[in-house]
């Protein structure tokens, strides 16, 4: 295969080199690919922000519980609304509307809890496998030993 470098030179590759090159791009590929699987539903629930609504519920969003089906590329967006508060404009305003909107007008939420499970057949065969065969049992007894033992993070099992 001819490449070009930086400085627009043509240059071939080597067998060897272009070999390691496609299994590199295979294991981008690969890791992508399970970056976007839809493998988890999560159960997400939010309340009003207090701070932001200076206490008034009115200016709050009402507490709501939903379920979102997503990737472990979309899971921290949901775990960022639980540190930071959020706001939903009306429906039907344009960009420059939303950006305009008065902030008193605004109705305030945080996500105070997110509950991550399985979604696809394969991933809750595997959770269900963990639980019959002591997985999680046993790395929750290692955990509270490993704290009973204050044992230090960079320390602990991985």
């Amino acid at each position: 295969m001819t490449t070009k470098d930086k400085n627009k030179k043509d240059y071939e590759l080597t067998e060897e080199q272009q070999k390691l090159e496609d299994e590199i791009d295979e294991q981008y590929n690969k890791i992508e690919e399970q970056l976007k699987k839809k493998d988890y539903i999560l159960t997400v629930y939010q309340t009003g922000d207090k701070n932001m609504s200076l206490g008034d519920r009115e200016k709050e969003v009402s507490p709501n519980r939903f379920y979102v089906v997503c990737s472990l590329e979309e899971i921290p967006e949901y775990i960022k609304y639980m540190k930071q508060p959020f706001w939903y404009p009306p429906e039907g305003l344009s960009k420059k509307e939303i950006k305009n909107y008065p902030y008193e007008k605004k109705k305030w939420g945080k996500y105070y809890d997110v509950t991550i499970e399985p979604f696809s057949e394969e991933l809750e065969k595997n959770y269900l496998s963990g639980i019959k065969d002591g997985f999680f049992e046993t790395w929750r007894r290692i955990h509270k030993r490993e704290d009973e033992l204050e044992v230090p993070e960079e320390l602990r099992s991985v």
